[in-house]
């Protein structure tokens, strides 16, 4: 999938929620990201995420609610548990400021691009990201890794804090760029995962090939023979290899 792609999607897609007064249909939905050929877990990322901007998507029943059950309890992995004990241990240590104070500084980043003002905003919103890093527990990546991501996600919201949509309030802006930036590395480890899989199934095809050549000429076969067995490039025949680890004709080889 195309990251530029699904997150400009994405865009769009809150910005006609917004001409329809925050309500769409599943239809729209799914026709807006047809062209993308999605799997139903994405289209659970895309619902859970305009969920989290208020959006009301009609005739949408959310398939989540026993995977929000059965995720409630989820117990924590040793290493999650570690995270939360020290990061909680931080968050202990802050001052929070009643909404009004938040606003107001939520103001002066937008009006002057206060530095300080920034920080002690993001400062106040760690909660938040940490609170919304749970919603996104038990879809792969670890409540850890949902919390950088939801903080770099935070961060880069700040930067854009002026350009949110007129009537949104200033603080659900930044929730939203939270929970949008945990559900994009949601599907960027999916992908990732996926090209793997992908790639060790094509390095499995190569090997049984390899040796099936070898067996029918019973002799080592070149590079070049390997490809026209396969009709397959002979770049990316050395391309597969070299991904295995082995130069060109190392394989060919072993199999021998």
């Amino acid at each position: 999938m195309n990251r530029e792609e699904f997150q400009q999607k994405l865009t769009d897609l809150g910005e006609l929620a917004a001409k329809n007064r925050n309500r769409l249909t599943g239809d729209q939905v799914r026709s807006f990201f047809m062209s993308m050929e999605l799997s139903e877990e994405q289209y659970e990322l895309i619902f859970a995420y305009l969920a989290s901007r208020q959006v009301v998507v009609e005739g949408y029943v959310p398939a989540q609610r026993e995977e929000e059950k059965q995720k409630a309890e989820l117990p924590l992995l040793e290493e999650e548990k570690s995270f939360l004990k020290s990061y909680q241990a931080e968050l202990d240590r802050l001052e929070y400021l009643e909404e009004a104070e938040l606003l107001k500084l939520c103001r002066q980043a937008e009006d002057t691009g206060d530095g300080f003002a920034k920080a002690k905003l993001t400062e106040q919103l760690l909660p938040e990201v940490l609170r919304l890093a749970h919603d996104f527990r038990g879809r792969e990546l670890l409540l850890g890794d949902l919390v950088q991501e939801g903080n770099i996600g935070l961060m880069l919201a700040m930067e854009t804090l002026g350009m949110r949509e007129p009537g949104s309030s200033p603080l659900e802006y930044l929730r939203q760029e939270i929970c949008g930036a945990m559900a994009q590395a949601v599907e960027d480890d999916r992908a990732e995962k996926e090209a793997g899989s992908i790639i060790a199934q094509r390095l499995n095809h190569l090997r049984d090939e390899i040796k099936k050549l070898t067996d029918e000429l019973e002799r080592k076969v070149s590079v070049e023979e390997l490809a026209m067995y396969m009709d397959m490039p002979v770049e990316e025949v050395e391309d597969l290899l070299k991904l295995a680890g082995e130069t060109p004709n190392d394989e060919a080889e072993k199999e021998a």
